[in-house]
Parts: structure tokens; C-alpha cells; sequence
């Protein structure tokens, strides 16, 4: 009879845990709902996760307004600078194949010489790079990064005409002459103010180029071009099968549409400097990724060990952090991102283990209200996180 009682009582518990948990998730999806239906917003998807699996997914409003097809955790849009928290893994992956270190001085890896001329005896090291204490500015040439990957093809109705002959402006070129036309004396957008006058280690100034050189020397030290090297490296190992640097390698259908904050669509865009932008992903794949960078932090990977997870990631005595930025009062770790038509978060907490990311067809930080959309998805999100018991 004790032991009837005892698997009854353990039954009624697990009945109301699937309860609790079955509410947690149809109240989390009511509230983002209706979120989104009060707000400006094209359409996003979330998810959270821990260090063992994805707790929630979900997908709301449209990938396309016009069609009205929806926004899923399957849709695919460039991450913006979120794409830096690869380039990062990538380079621990290097530096774990033995191909680099953190040492290692970036010129013995260029075809051409890189020096701060206001500290022509100070070489530049990977670790400057990672932890944007290079030195190296963006410049006002970063804009031409911006190109059309096909010529002529903007004359639909709806499309942004200004942003059409924005890009179709910039001439296209290999990623290795961009960086060499700014940071090469022999370039021709070469100035000394393209650096700052602070020593190279000295300070952190963030630069989207730190990213796209770095992306540079994993390929040269590896002997492989970088979309091969992490496709190899972590798509592949963690199923990231939706994820690409390359669209051509993606299924179209699952592309979102993209709208600047005023209604019109975002033309088709490339990077000329892509590791620090240009990343193609969705929420199922980036939420996998995170799952794996949880699990890093942990001390329990078997994917990067604790000598390069430390590496990696930001700690309380960390200061080279490969790409991966962490608030010291949140003690959240990640990266967001940015850009035409897409806005992009990943992030997780250190000490709770508990992650989210967030991805939108729209550039909201360029518009106030919008801004503020986006932000209410973290606060909600962060509402639910404190629910989860671990």
C-alpha cells in the first residue's frame, strides 16, 4: 500500500510539473504574441536555452508582408555582428589545430605590412585583434564593405532605390585588398588617423575589421578559405545545417524579407569584409550554437576543452575576450548585431547558465519606437528565465 501511495504521490508531482511546464510555455507564447501584435515589428523569433537543450523556440508575424509567410525559427537572415561570436570559436579552433596562437604577430601572416604609425616598434598581435585593443579604426571607407551581390536587379516596386545606389556605388574586391587599401601604407585609402595614437594593447576600441582580418589569418594559418574552415570546424560538428557565410549554399525559401524602419525592403546586399557581418543564420541553429557555448562554459565540452574555453570566453579575470563582450553588471556574455533589414542578439548568463536569442527583419536600433519593441522582447524574455528552475 506504501508503495502504491508513493508511485501515486511521485505521479500527481509529475503530472503538475509537465502542467507548470506546459503553462510556462503557452504563457510565454500569449505574451510575446501579443507583443508583437501591438508593435511595428515584421516579425522575430526567439528561443531560450540551457547548457543541455533548447527549453523554448518560437516564431512570430511575418518573414514577408506581402506574402504573409511566417516568421519561424527556420527563417534565415544575416546576424550582423553577432557573426564576430563565430569568427571567435573559429579562432580558438585555430589556435587548438596549433595554427596560431594568441601571440602570434598578424604581418607574419599578411601579404602585406600592418604597423600603427604612431608605434612603428609595437607589433600587432592576434590577441589585439580579438579583444579590439588593435588599434585599428573602421574609417569612413568601412561603408564600401557594403556591395550588390547582382547587378541591376532593384527596379521592384517597394525596394529602397537610395540603398540600391548605395551599394551599387561600391566597386567589388577580394576581402584581403579592402583591409590592404586602409591599413597598407601602399593603399590608397591609407591615412595615419586610420589609427588610433594609443599603443596597441593599450585600450579597447571596437572595430568591425578586427573581425574580418582576424577571419583573414585563420584562413592563411589553416590553409583553407574561412567559410570551408567553419563549415568544417563547428556548422557541421554542432548541425547547423541552415547556417552559412555564402547564400548560395542556403535554401531561399527560408529567407526573410528585410525592411528598414520606414516600410521600404532592403535589396539583396553582400560584405566585402563578411566574418564581421555577414553571417547567415536562424534561430534553430544559433540556439544549438548557444547550447554549445553553455555547455563550454560549464567545464563539461567535449567540443572545446577547459584550456580553450577559457580562451574564448569573457571570466572574472579575463580580459582577452575572442569577440564574445560581457556585461559586468548582468554578467550576461554574447553579442549583438545590426544591419540593414536584420537585428540580431545571443546571449547567455555566466553564472545561471541560461541563454536567449533574438532575431527581427528590421533594423530597429535606427528607430526609436522600434528600439524599444525589440527591447521589450529581452525584458520579456528575462521575466520567463527567472521561472526556470535548473
Amino acid at each position: 500500500m506504501k508503495n502504491r501511495l508513493a508511485i501515486l504521490t511521485l505521479l500527481c508531482l509529475c503530472m503538475t510539473f509537465i502542467a507548470s511546464g506546459q503553462n510556462y510555455v503557452d504563457s510565454l507564447t500569449i505574451e510575446l504574441d501579443s507583443h508583437y501584435i501591438k508593435s511595428d515589428l515584421p516579425g522575430f523569433a526567439v528561443a531560450l536555452v540551457d547548457q543541455d537543450r533548447v527549453i523554448y523556440e518560437h516564431g512570430f508575424g511575418f518573414a514577408d508582408r506581402l506574402t504573409k509567410a511566417p516568421f519561424t525559427p527556420e527563417t534565415i537572415l544575416n546576424v550582423g555582428s553577432v557573426s564576430k561570436t563565430i569568427v571567435g570559436v573559429a579562432l580558438v579552433k585555430a589556435i587548438e589545430d596549433g595554427s596560431l596562437t594568441m601571440d602570434t604577430e598578424i604581418n607574419s601572416l599578411l601579404p602585406f605590412t600592418i604597423v600603427n604609425p604612431y608605434h612603428k616598434d609595437v607589433p600587432i598581435l592576434v590577441r589585439h585583434l580579438c579583444s579590439h585593443s588593435s588599434t585599428l579604426l573602421d574609417t569612413r571607407h568601412y561603408r564600401n564593405t557594403y556591395i550588390a551581390p547582382v547587378e541591376n536587379q532593384y527596379l521592384s516596386e517597394g525596394i529602397s532605390q537610395d540603398f540600391a545606389n548605395f551599394i551599387n556605388g561600391h566597386p567589388k574586391m577580394p576581402m584581403i585588398d579592402f583591409l590592404e587599401h586602409i591599413y597598407s601604407e601602399e593603399g590608397k585609402w591609407y591615412r595615419s588617423r586610420n589609427f588610433l595614437k594609443e599603443k596597441p594593447g593599450a585600450v579597447f576600441h571596437y572595430s568591425n575589421l578586427n573581425a574580418a582580418l582576424a577571419a583573414y589569418l585563420i584562413q592563411t594559418a589553416a590553409v583553407k578559405p574561412f567559410d570551408f574552415y567553419t563549415e568544417e570546424k563547428i556548422l557541421e560538428p554542432l548541425g547547423m545545417t541552415s547556417s552559412a557565410w555564402k547564400t548560395d549554399y542556403l535554401d531561399k525559401s527560408k529567407f526573410a524579407t528585410r525592411y528598414f524602419p520606414n516600410g521600404d525592403i532592403v535589396p539583396d546586399y553582400a560584405l566585402i569584409t563578411y566574418p564581421d557581418g555577414g553571417f547567415y543564420s536562424c534561430v534553430a541553429d544559433m540556439a544549438k550554437f548557444l547550447v554549445t557555448i553553455i555547455k563550454m562554459s560549464t567545464g563539461t565540452s567535449e567540443y572545446l576543452n577547459d584550456k580553450y574555453t577559457n580562451i574564448l570566453l569573457p571570466g572574472d579575470e579575463d580580459l582577452d575576450r575572442v569577440f564574445w563582450g560581457i556585461n559586468e553588471d548582468t554578467r550576461n556574455v554574447g553579442h549583438s548585431g545590426s544591419d540593414p533589414g536584420t537585428q540580431a542578439d545571443l546571449q547567455f548568463n555566466l553564472d545561471r547558465k541560461i541563454g536567449r536569442v533574438i532575431l527581427t527583419n528590421i533594423n530597429a536600433e535606427d528607430n526609436k519606437d522600434l528600439e524599444e519593441q525589440y527591447g521589450d522582447i529581452f525584458s520579456i524574455l528575462a521575466k520567463y528565465e527567472k521561472l526556470i528552475i535548473r
